[in-house]
């Protein structure tokens, strides 16, 4: 003895709805497993740490008339200068026109 399908389909949107679930009979994607995840937004957001962090650069900002001197910069900017010395430097950058760097000429 077998059940019509239709009885079932009804059977089914039935306890759908008895147990708050979705209907979908034709299993259409909804993205309702993406929706139910947890959000990824604090997590994020967290692991660049406190926005309102007072940073060395902005002390400079926050007291012009005091002399800040940043040891972790003008070591780096020693190390670029030494590479330049040595001719081991960034290469100068290239000026490009309006064209795109190319121009015709006829």
């Amino acid at each position: 003895m077998s059940v019509p399908k239709a009885r079932l389909l009804k059977l089914a949107e039935l306890s759908a709805k008895v147990f708050d679930q979705n209907f979908n009979p034709t299993a259409a994607r909804t993205g309702a497993k993406v929706l139910s995840r947890r959000l990824r937004g604090p997590s994020v957001a967290s692991y660049y740490g406190n926005p309102d962090f007072l940073k060395f650069k902005n002390l400079k900002t926050l007291f012009p008339d005091t002399e800040f001197i940043d040891e972790e910069e003008q070591y780096r900017l020693g190390k670029v200068e030494g590479l330049k010395r040595r001719g081991k430097g960034a290469p100068k950058k290239t000026k490009k026109g309006a064209a795109g760097g190319k121009s015709k000429k006829k």
